[in-house]
């Protein structure tokens, strides 16, 4: 499951780090925490990745359930409502697939949509080599990956950040 979120951020990841090449130092990343989605070993795999590649500073901060995701909701809420605004407004319109619907939406906003194929999580499903668990995943509420290789997480987010072993 998290090689889907890995391609569903990759182009975003592309065209905010690749086209201000040198100039970000650090990324931040806030989601909910499905450990299943987000929280788990190919999410700090590729987060390692990225970060030494990048030459980066990539932080992963993980929300709990039923706090503090009120922007991300309410973003999501409005995508919502904008498909199916288009959809009741053009009853009579016909869509294809699901590019033709996102190319109708996205001419009315600002937010950026993105959208990838099977194929294209088959292909980041490919570069992911055998994990062994990294200990205390589930209790993550912060994964830090430096440039250097090292990776740090955080239990709560006063903690200090704790080196953690990783065989990847």
């Amino acid at each position: 499951m998290s090689e889907s979120t890995w391609t569903a951020i990759r182009q975003l990841l592309i065209s905010l780090i690749q086209n201000k090449k040198n100039k970000i130092k650090q990324l931040n990343i806030i989601s909910d925490s499905p450990s299943s989605q987000y929280r788990n070993k190919t999410t700090i795999y590729f987060l390692k990745r990225y970060s030494m590649s990048e030459n980066l500073v990539m932080r992963w901060i993980f929300l709990e359930s039923g706090h503090g995701k009120g922007v991300a909701d309410a973003i999501g809420a409005s995508v919502k409502r904008m498909f199916d605004d288009i959809i009741r407004f053009h009853p009579d319109e016909t869509y294809k697939n699901a590019g033709e619907l996102m190319r109708n939406v996205q001419n009315s906003t600002s937010i950026r949509f993105y959208l990838y194929a099977k194929e294209d999580i088959d292909a980041i499903r490919q570069q992911i080599p055998l994990l062994t668990s990294v200990r205390g995943t589930s209790l993550f509420h912060e994964i830090i990956a430096h440039p250097d290789g090292k990776i740090f997480a955080k239990s709560k987010s006063d903690d200090e950040e704790k080196l953690i072993k990783t065989n990847f």
